[in-house]
């Protein structure tokens, strides 16, 4: 399960380099009421690849320190969200909501995995990766 874990952690954060690097187009930061899908496609931006970077840290992590790993996912996690929070342009925070809720989601699993290896549940894993890999596309497809 260690090898299977690591493995799909290295290929989620491969993906999600790949789709969190491409951000938003440029324009002037609007007033987050009205706010424009470039703005808030760069507000994101800075996010976006820090999701790529800690992910990538973190995954290094799983092996050595799984539980200090899905701690530091967490605390980003809730920065994630917060950042996703104050997207007001209804299209870009459906999108980054729709990955915020999949990267939780993916965390929830890397944490079973930290705490038990022997019980959780790689299916579980695998959907979680499945469902960060196709809302991040999303979100680059509206910030692409």
């Amino acid at each position: 399960m260690k090898k299977t874990a690591a493995l799909t952690t290295a290929v989620v954060t491969a993906l999600l380099l790949a789709g969190c690097a491409s951000g938003g187009s440029g324009g002037d930061a609007a007033a987050p009421e009205g706010q424009s899908k470039a703005a808030a496609c760069k507000s994101l931006e800075g996010d976006m690849k820090s999701v790529a970077s800690q992910l990538q840290e973190q995954s290094a992590n799983l092996q050595s320190d799984p539980e200090k790993a899905v701690s530091e996912l967490q605390k980003f996690d809730s920065k994630l969200k917060s950042a996703t929070d104050a997207v007001t342009n209804e299209q870009v925070h459906a999108a980054a909501s729709e990955f915020e809720q999949s990267f939780s989601k993916l965390v929830g699993e890397l944490e079973t995995y930290a705490k038990d290896p022997a019980s959780a549940d790689a299916s579980k894993l695998q959907s979680a990766i499945t469902d960060a890999q196709s809302s991040t596309k999303s979100l680059s497809k509206v910030c692409g």
